[in-house]
Parts: C-alpha cells; structure tokens; sequence
C-alpha cells in the first residue's frame, strides 16, 4: 500500500534501448482504495546513444559500478558519505528506487550518508564524497544527463548536493546542477540534465555528497544514464499525442502527458489488470509491463473468526489479526467485548494515571528517567507528542534529546510497586505512544531503530521476563491502549513487579515513547481472554501505520476450557464489525453466527455504567426467554426481552429507563434471564 508520489523535473525516465521511435510508458504504480485504483506511471525517452546506463542491479555489485572518492584531509575520522554508513563502515548499497526494466523487481541504488560523530574533534565530521564516472563524448555534438534520486531526513540537510563535471580529469569540477533535498523530499525525482558544453571529449561526472557540518541527509541516487547526441534531433521517441490505458485488456480511457489516471465504480474484491500504451502522431507504442490491483473497502480486518483448541489451565495461546485502512481517512477504532469489560472493571492492584506523579510506578536508576508533563507544552524534539483521548499529563522520555551516543545508551523503565498475585488471573492495562518508524532492535536493525518492553519479575526486581516488545502505535501519531494476561509468566509467584522499559537499541537515535494509565487489575476466576491493542488509530492508506496487528490471547482458567465470545469492533462511530473467537468448539460468521452450546447470561459492560450497558446472552435452542430489570427491594422496573427466541447470541442495550421511560435513579439493579430451561440473576450498577 506504500508507495511515493511521482515527481516530474525536464525530461524524464529514459529507457534501456540505445534508441527507440515510440517510447513507451515504464513503471506503472496502481495504488487501490474503497471501489477505485489510481494509476501514475513514468515516461521512458530517447535521446541519441546511450553511453552509460548504470542502474545498481545488484546490491553487493553497486559499490563497484562507480568510483567512489572521500575527502579525507577535512576530518580526523570520517565517517558517511557514498556507500559509507554514519559510523564509517561500509554500505552495500539503497533500496526502494524503481527497478532496472519495466516490470523487475530489484530496486537497489546508489547510497550517500550523513556522518558521524569524529573522535578526534568530539563533533560531527564534514563530508565530501564524489560517485564519479567517465564518459568519452568525443563524436557528439550533444549530451544529456539523466537521474533519479530521493532522500531521507531531508530538512535535516544544511548544504545542496552537487552534480559535477571535469574535462581535465578530476583536477577541477563545474556544478552543472544542484539537488535541494528540501525541493525532492523523501519522493522520487527524475531529473535531466543537459551537458553539451562538454562534447569533444572525455568527461567525468560526479554526484558530489557534500556537508561542512556532517549531520544531515541521506541521499539516493538511481538510474544514472548519459546519452550522446547531435545538437538539434532532440527526443526522439515522436510528436506525442495521449496516453491509451487499458484494463484487463481493454481500452478503458486516455490520459494526458501528466501520466495519471484513476478509475472508480470497480468491485471490491476483484483484482484488476492495467497496461499503458504512449500515442504519438507516428503511432502508438508497445504496452507498459502489467500491473493489477484489488480494491478493497475503507475499513478491513481479517480474519474475524479465531479458533483455538480446548485448553487445559494455565496454558496460554495466540492468534492474530490485521487492521487495514484503504481509506483517505484515519479510523480510530475499538474493541470491547463482555470478557474485556470484566478486565477493565477489575479489582486495581496498581495504579498510575501520570497526572503530577508516577503513582504505584517508579524510575529505575537516575540516569536516564520518564518524566511527567502535559502533551500541550511538550514535544519529543522532532515530533510532538499527541494529547491523548481523555486529557491530562503523560509520562514520556524523549530520545530525541538524548541523541545518537553508543557511549551513552538509553533504557528507561518503570517499575511498578510489588502487587499481590492471587488466585485469580492478573492483567496490565496501558496507554502507549511509541511511533518507532524503524523498527525493533535486534541483528539486522535499521537505523535509529528502538523498542519499547513489558516485563515482569517475580523475584523483586532482580531478574525480568520479557512479556511482549512488538508494540508500535505509528507515525507521526498515534495513542493506542493494550492488554496483557500477566498470569503465564506470574502464576507460582505470591507478589511481582511489571516493567515499561524503552530502549534505544545501544545508543541509536530515536524518538522515546510515552505512557499514561498504567493499572495492573485482578480479574476473576473465569477471565480468559484479552485483545492487544483494543484501542488504536489505523492511519489512511498508504500511511506508516495503515496496517496494525492485534494479538487475541486466549488462557486456560481450568482444565478443558471450551467457550466462545464475541468481540465488537467499532471504527469511528461509522463501522461496526463481529469478530468471533471460539476455544473448544467451532465458530464461524454464516447467517446464524455463533450457536451457543448452553445457555448463558453474561457480566453487562460498561459496569458500572451511564448512560447505557450491553447485556449480551445465549440462547441454545429455540425457547420462551424473558431478561428483565430489577431494583434493590426485588421490584419489576424494566422488561428488555419477552418471547420466542431462536438459537444465537444476542446483545441487548439498556438504557436506565423504565418501562414508563423514566430515568432510574443511581444505584444497584440486578438482571434476570428466565426461560424454561435456564434461570440467571446477575447484578449491575447505575451511576449518574
């Protein structure tokens, strides 16, 4: 779903023929939302005989497919610059550019990067780096450069980037053209650059990485091509008219020389197939390599039926599912269920709603610490830190401050107060913000890669399991909320302690991450399910965090556990999704949803409640089932159910009304399920 818009600057996206008459279109990009695709493409040109073509093939080849020269007389120890990471090690090249052929799948370039710090100046090094080639234009009259390149951290970039040419071999250079990282951004360029005032003989040309001070951009650069023409023929590929698109083989429409076109009214669900052929006044061109795409609908989870095996007590199991937003919107959602209102109304173990202090948690160490404040008047350095949903001061550290330094590495955690663990399974509940736009640490970590842990320990503090370190709630934004059975890694233990630790991956830049919240709850002896996240944002397609993964954890709270339950999911006040979970038995979304083995009454959520409570029930076979509402001296004061009822699982909502439709007054109630093979009384409570 990730793809960058297109940028188009003089003449664009040559192709690998040494000449061609009608050029076709290159690269097609079909990006599919809710019922419609959005095509864009590149042009391909010809402008005389192609005397270099360099396009990195081959990751590990692509140091070697241009000369590399590194100033290092302006430094003590340099680092960054071409096919050099920030630390001074050597990099095998870019990725994310276009492909060598229309089609291809590799998308490796040429890679410049920022510096590091040097050790004999205790400062960021300078960087002056050329990726030469040499030309021999001896017998043309005309000669034209052509490029793509993209950045990343683009406006941390204090000079311009050059394009150089020398004609006496390197000993001095002209700038025949800048690139401005703060102009292409973090899109792809594709760039042309005429140099025939340098015909008659052999050339160098170099992309020169240059910065005085050090800290800055990386740049990628692709598709490095020279053609030798005669002055005058310019591009020859024809007098170009339209653009003929095609889908599944059929002419569908024309487009204009912006190479755009989106088509709308499609099915969601059904994969469609586009090509693109360039019109010229001579004729029209061979097609554009294939490419198909699937609408899909704004809002899609999958799958939405999870079913586990019977469990046996204190086993512990997880599945997944996927958030995905096709959108142009973001879509907050959030997933309740009976089972999950019994963990948010469990007995508080500990607490910490970070407003004015940490509560039942604490720093660990004094050297690298959460600090409390409100998100109004704070911000990581580069990025601020959202207001979450219910107001209020948030604990956060911010790496951003702290910086790159292997030397001083940062992993804050709070540790919560020793909290009982008693017979009944115990839970953590937590509000994260953790944008972590690079990924985890580990082996193969990217840069200013970090993490953020739930740990716990049941020895005090001495040693910690890692319960869970997959969290991410995107980029730029957003605040999610998460859920954690705590009892497969506490259930012999008599007390313990939970830790929120972030870690900067030995000293990688990051951004931190921020909490608020933070309780560890005691559920019951029958609470076996939790959803993590149950509360977050899916950004709009084609966003960071477009796609989220929800783990749904199941726990054996006796031996041979089999029931079923049924989670809510509610995106935006506009969506509302059954997702199905069954341990022991078999589930499914047919027409008849889930077929209760027993009839069953369960826990109302939100309880307390106001203004209004779900009370979900089972029927199992097809019955007389009355539900009615009962004060605290045993009084009929409202009838939600009285009939015929066919097998199902059924949610009712109940408002605080009357069957007069008054409003009751604050208060407990009790709710009475009756037909004539079941009876249950349960207890709620009515706040206003």
């Amino acid at each position: 779903m990730k793809s960058l818009k297109l940028y188009f600057l003089g003449l664009i996206m040559s192709s690998a023929l040494m000449s061609q008459d009608l050029c076709p279109p290159a690269f097609v990009d079909a990006l599919f939302y809710n019922e419609k695709i959005e095509l864009s493409w590149a042009q391909t040109t010809s402008l005389g005989t192609v005397l270099f073509d360099e396009c990195f093939a081959s990751c590990s080849l692509a140091v070697e497919a241009m000369d590399v020269v590194h100033d290092s007389t302006i430094c003590g120890q340099c680092s960054g610059g071409w096919f050099r990471y920030s630390d001074g090690t050597a990099a095998d090249c870019g990725s994310g550019m276009y492909p060598c052929e229309d089609g291809g799948s590799d998308d490796y370039s040429a890679y410049a990067a920022y510096s590091g710090v040097d050790s004999t100046t205790d400062g960021y090094a300078p960087v002056d780096s050329r990726l030469i080639t040499t030309v021999d234009l001896t017998n043309y009259t005309a000669a034209y450069l052509e490029f793509t390149e993209a950045y990343t951290y683009p406006y941390d970039a204090s000079h311009h980037n050059l394009i150089e040419v020398s004609a006496d071999g390197g000993v001095t250079w002209d700038s025949v053209a800048v690139s401005n990282s703060d102009s292409v951004g973090y899109d792809y360029w594709f760039n042309s650059v005429d140099i025939s005032s340098y015909v008659g003989g052999e050339v160098k040309i170099a992309f020169r990485y240059y910065c005085t001070f050090g800290y800055g951009e990386a740049w990628f650069v692709d598709d490095v091509r020279v053609w030798g023409a005669n002055e005058g023929e310019g591009d020859l590929c024809g007098t170009f008219q339209h653009y003929n698109v095609f889908m599944d083989g059929t002419l569908i429409g024309t487009a204009d020389a912006s190479g755009e076109y989106t088509v709308e009214g499609l099915e969601n669900g059904t994969e469609y197939c586009f090509q693109v052929t360039a019109v010229y006044d001579e004729g029209e061109s061979d097609t554009s390599a294939t490419v198909c795409a699937t609408p899909m609908g704004p809002f899609q989870v999958n799958p939405q039926v999870f079913n586990f095996d019977e469990l046996m007590e204190g086993e512990y199991v997880e599945q997944a599912f996927t958030v995905q937003n096709y959108d142009t919107v973001d879509y907050d959602f959030t997933i309740t269920s009976v089972e999950l209102s019994n963990i948010e109304t469990g007995l508080d173990l500990v607490t910490a709603s970070m407003d004015g202090d940490f509560g039942g948690f604490a720093n660990d160490g004094v050297d690298e610490e959460f600090v409390i404040g409100d998100p109004a008047d704070l911000a990581m350095t580069y990025l601020p830190i959202p207001i979450p949903e219910d107001g209020g001061q948030v604990a956060y550290y911010n790496d951003d401050e702290a910086g790159d330094d292997p030397l001083n590495p940062a992993s804050p955690m709070l540790i919560s107060n020793a909290a009982f663990s008693g017979n009944d399974p115990s839970f953590l509940m937590f509000d994260l913000y953790f944008p972590n736009p690079s990924g985890p640490c580990g082996e193969d970590q990217a840069t200013y890669a970090d993490d953020f842990k739930v740990k716990v320990s049941i020895d005090d503090g001495v040693t910690w399991m890692l319960v869970d370190s997959t969290m991410e709630t995107g980029y730029p934004c957003c605040w999610s909320s998460y859920m954690y059975n705590l009892e497969p890694w506490i259930s012999e233990a008599s007390s313990f302690r939970v830790g929120l630790q972030y870690t900067d991956c030995g000293g990688e830049w990051g951004y931190g991450a921020a909490v608020d919240n933070v309780a560890i709850k005691m559920g019951d002896s029958f609470t076996w399910l939790t959803v993590s996240p149950y509360k977050a944002t899916a950004q709009y397609g084609g966003g960071y965090n477009d796609s989220i993964t929800v783990k749904v954890g199941v726990y054996g709270t006796y031996d041979g556990l089999a029931t079923e339950e049924e989670l809510l999911l509610e995106a935006t006040g506009e969506i509302q999704l059954s997702l199905l979970v069954g341990v022991g038995v078999q589930v499914s979304l047919d027409d008849s949803g889930i077929t209760p083995l027993e009839f069953a009454l369960h826990q109302n959520y939100p309880n307390p409640f106001n203004p209004e409570t779900n009370i979900r029930f089972d029927v199992a076979e097809k019955s007389d089932v009355s539900i009615s509402i009962f004060n605290i001296v045993g009084q009929k004061v409202a009838t939600l159910v009285d009939g015929s009822m066919e097998p199902g699982v059924y949610t009712i909502k109940w408002n605080g009304l009357n069957d007069k439709g008054s409003a009751l007054p604050s208060g407990m109630y009790f709710y009475e399920m009756k037909s004539t093979a079941y009876h249950s009384v349960m207890k709620l409570v009515l706040v206003k």
